[in-house]
């Protein structure tokens, strides 16, 4: 599969409220421009019988094209054009699964994936602090009519520790955040009329 590289621009009021001494806003419209990058992903599926099969993916994601981002604001005293370049590298993904398919229309899943950070410790930054990403996932589906059927499913992530060690302005800001477990849960009903 691939997935083509998508340009954002976005445009909006920004709107001051209660500002103290007579603060005069420095701009009322905000700019954004930023880029969705491009994905490259294979993936295979191997039957072992009729009731169990193995399944595999990898991908390539151009994070790189979306380092710089443009910030913008005009109409008012004071209107920056900034443009942040995070420095972010290409990412790629790996996963596996094995799903199981029980007579009764039942489907039990479960995988491991492996995402690589987007962004080297020293380029890292406290508003995104990206880093690699562990996920197990499980899941299960039954279809118990005609009509009627549903899916469970959930996901445990571990988003890594998040190092940061940057210079901002003649001042240095290092540490690491706390390790970080987010837990996904989903489940979907479909009745079909």
């Amino acid at each position: 599969m691939y997935s083509a590289e998508a340009d954002v621009d976005l445009e909006g009021d920004l709107n001051f409220r209660n500002m103290p001494g007579g603060f005069s806003p420095p701009a009322n419209e905000i700019d954004v421009e930023l880029d969705n990058p491009q994905l490259l992903e294979v993936g295979i599926r191997y039957e072992i019988d009729d009731e169990l099969y193995l399944v595999a993916n990898a991908d390539w994601q151009d994070w790189s094209q979306f380092s710089e981002n443009r910030l913008a604001a005009s109409g008012g005293t004071l209107n920056p054009d900034i443009t942040l370049d995070r420095n972010w590298d290409d990412t790629w993904h790996v996963a596996v699964g094995v799903v199981r398919r029980v007579p009764g229309q039942r489907v039990y899943s479960v995988g491991i994936s492996y995402d690589s950070s987007v962004v080297d410790d020293e380029d890292r930054t406290i508003d995104l602090p990206f880093d690699e990403t562990v996920k197990l996932s499980t899941g299960y589906a039954w279809k118990g009519s005609k009509k009627l059927d549903f899916a469970l499913g959930m996901t445990l992530a571990w988003l890594g520790d998040g190092e940061v060690d940057q210079d901002t302005q003649g001042v240095r800001f290092k540490g690491k955040f706390d390790e970080n477990y987010v837990l996904f849960m989903g489940s979907t009903v479909r009745y079909t009329f």
